[in-house]
């Protein structure tokens, strides 16, 4: 397993590799990336994912303790970890979110998807399309909810405090406007209702979900460019600070790291094994992988805009994102099916 997992996931990785690699060549200036992520969020990762539901076998439906276990032990670690970073390394409340966001949301989207059907498979798409709702509707949505509850003031001083009507746009932001939702919904309503597609108009998708995995480890890997720059940016920062916040910065960045790659899919692991053991290995891998992922490149934004405390995410997306090269086989052989 460790092996077969391995020879999976470095394709993928290499693709990022290559992507960094550009990001420094003149012919590719900072504004190809935001481009290419435009593309790949509202053109090539919709077709993917509605491609993969709306030819996916559903004649078992999606299993309900799949859903609520990921959804159960996702939320279950982010209050743990947010207690760990509040009471125990006694970091203020913005570091506190912050830290609780970058230890639990993974890259589900644009490097979860890619490594699930590409470990196990086309026909673990659905799958993997289900897994990355969970975790984007529970952060995507949750979170920005959250800090806008927990810190009423916000990242920034003009900021308001939190109102039905701002809450309100937070869930539509993130469910009716996103075409990854819509994907989602649009091959649900075609699987169930058994409409025929046109040829055309099929071949169309698949020209264009092709590009999907591709573009987002390319995109992945330029703007880890940025990453390492703003990482670079933290570390110069905390040069001039007093020594016992430097040595908690690093415990926090610690408690990231193996949190993120470690504590969540293990919990995931444990939570799956009491409560669903007899889960079909497709749907309990794709749980357990989607848990392991490294940080999502959407978290810094996040924690940037919503806490003004971005810094040390960044660090951490470079790191887990390096660390999982090996994280996720090791993952693989020790719990996988």
């Amino acid at each position: 397993m460790f092996l077969d997992v391995l020879y999976g996931v470095l394709p993928l990785f290499f693709i990022m590799l290559i992507g960094f690699g550009t990001s420094y060549a003149p012919k590719f200036p900072a504004s190809v990336e935001p481009a290419l992520n435009v593309f790949v969020f509202y053109v090539a990762l919709p077709a993917l994912l509605y491609k993969v539901v709306a030819r996916a076998d559903i004649s078992d439906g999606v299993p309900f303790s799949f859903l609520w276990i990921s959804i159960a032990a996702t939320l279950l670690f982010a209050v743990m970890s947010w207690a760990f970073f509040r009471y125990l390394l006694r970091v203020g409340p913005q570091r506190a979110l912050a830290g609780m966001l970058t230890t639990s949301f993974g890259n589900v989207s644009y490097l979860g998807i890619p490594v699930i059907i590409g470990v196990m498979g086309p026909e673990a798409g659905f799958a993997a399309g289900m897994g990355q709702l969970v975790h984007n509707i529970i952060f995507m949505v949750g979170f920005p909810i959250l800090a806008q509850i927990m810190l009423p003031t916000g990242a920034h001083a003009e900021q308001h405090p939190a109102s039905g009507s701002r809450l309100l746009r937070t869930i539509r932001s993130a469910l009716l406007y996103s075409p990854v939702t819509w994907a989602m919904v649009i091959g649900g309503a075609v699987v169930l209702t058994g409409v025929h597609v046109p040829g055309p108009i099929d071949d169309t998708i698949d020209l264009l979900s092709a590009a999907a995995a591709p573009g987002a480890l390319f995109v992945i890997g330029m703007s880890l460019k940025r990453t390492i720059e703003r990482s670079r940016a933290a570390r110069n920062a905390e040069a001039v600070e007093d020594q016992a916040s430097t040595v908690r910065a690093k415990s926090s960045m610690l408690v990231m790291i193996i949190g993120k790659l470690v504590a969540l899919p293990l919990l995931t692991v444990v939570m799956l094994q009491l409560f669903a053991p007899q889960l079909d290995r497709i749907w309990f891998n794709a749980a357990v992988l989607m848990a392991a992922m490294p940080v999502s490149a959407t978290a810094y934004i996040m924690a940037h805009n919503d806490t003004g405390n971005g810094e040390p995410t960044a660090v951490a997306i470079v790191i887990t994102c390096l660390l999982s090269v090996i994280a996720l086989p090791v993952l693989a052989q020790l719990v996988l099916k």
